[in-house]
């Protein structure tokens, strides 16, 4: 069943993620390159923040925070223009701005800078902008036409609580590790946590912003950059799985396997939550809403549009097979809701 786009009216947090047609890999490092640059420049442009992303071969997922909507004066609108669409074709649009003026037609200006108005402090208008700007880079510079991406984008409203934020982020950071193209998330270049501690020179100016972030999703604590970064690794790498030496291939960590994670899941145990991430997780992809038992209950209660009444009546549902410290769902999920990666 596909639900609705839920959107709050208010500032939220929402995982989002996207798959390219067919699966094909074709994402490579080139044009992770120019994603990474387009969600700097877009969340300027729209006022949002990306807390943290991962932008692998085939797919990409972002955690999106959208404050509530601003009025932006003209100039604010323009600066941001600047940002997202560079200086050559920002001056193009700025002497046509000039031109309307002199020949009386400002209201022509303010007609477009509304429209650009119209896409910031907006989770769709920034996923519209992000996908089709994408789609237009590589079109052209693959001779290629046609659609990109699988279907719409999928959402998940995540509370802002520090525990919905630091679980959902780390799921996201791990996704590399997942998938088997790195063995530690520091080391994959693509993804916030990477860009945050990676010592490398692909990070660049981005890695002093990635830091803050880190800091951003500890909601309502205090802690400076170094604490941060450290509590965060606990819960990315301080997992339970087997470690083997990079060169002798002798155990050094002993941990769970892939064979015992299908087998804690077959017999309906639950895994520890470090465990649980290292898995795919579809709360994380279908569950529509993810936090605290009274936050899920009480979206569930304002958006009598979106669920039924015996859905609401059920209320929130306990996210199962991990130990995930109270974190509950809007949709309970039967079928394949952990797989071992």
């Amino acid at each position: 069943m596909q639900f609705s786009r839920l959107k709050l009216d208010t500032a939220a947090t929402y995982h989002v993620m996207s798959r390219v047609v067919d699966k094909q890999y074709i994402i490579k490092d080139l044009e992770k390159r120019y994603l990474r640059g387009l969600l700097s420049r877009l969340a300027v442009f729209t006022g949002c923040e990306v807390r943290t992303y991962a932008i692998l071969d085939n797919h990409f997922h972002i955690l999106l925070h959208v404050p509530e909507l601003i009025v932006l004066s003209d100039n604010e609108v323009k600066r941001r223009a600047k940002v997202l669409y560079g200086d050559k074709k920002y001056y193009l649009m700025a002497d046509q701005w000039k031109e309307w003026q002199e020949s009386g037609q400002a209201e022509r200006v303010a007609k477009q800078l509304d429209k650009f108005r119209v896409r910031m402090y907006d989770l769709s208008q920034f996923m519209k902008t992000f996908k089709q700007c994408f789609s237009i880079y590589y079109n052209s510079n693959h001779e290629r036409r046609g659609t990109l991406w699988e279907e719409r984008f999928k959402s998940v409203l995540v509370e802002e609580s520090e525990s919905a934020q630091l679980v959902v982020a780390a799921y996201i950071d791990l996704n590399p590790v997942r998938a088997r193209l790195v063995k530690d998330p520091k080391d994959y270049h693509w993804s916030g946590y990477g860009e945050a501690v990676g010592a490398t020179k692909l990070c660049g100016s981005y890695a002093a912003d990635s830091k803050r972030r880190i800091c951003d999703l500890f909601v309502g604590s205090e802690v400076d950059e170094k604490q941060a970064l450290m509590q965060y690794r606990e819960l990315l790498y301080a997992q339970g799985g087997c470690r083997h030496d990079d060169l002798t291939g002798q155990l050094i960590k002993p941990g769970f396997s892939r064979d015992k994670v299908d087998q804690v899941l077959d017999t309906g145990g639950r895994l520890p939550m470090i465990e649980a991430l290292h898995c795919k997780v579809r709360y994380f992809s279908d569950g529509v809403v993810i936090g605290g038992k009274a936050f899920v209950e009480k979206v569930l209660n304002e958006r009598p549009d979106m669920f039924t009444e015996k859905r609401r009546s059920r209320g929130a549902k306990e996210m199962k097979f991990g130990l995930w410290e109270g974190l509950c769902a809007a949709r309970e999920l039967r079928v394949r809701v952990l797989s071992s990666a």
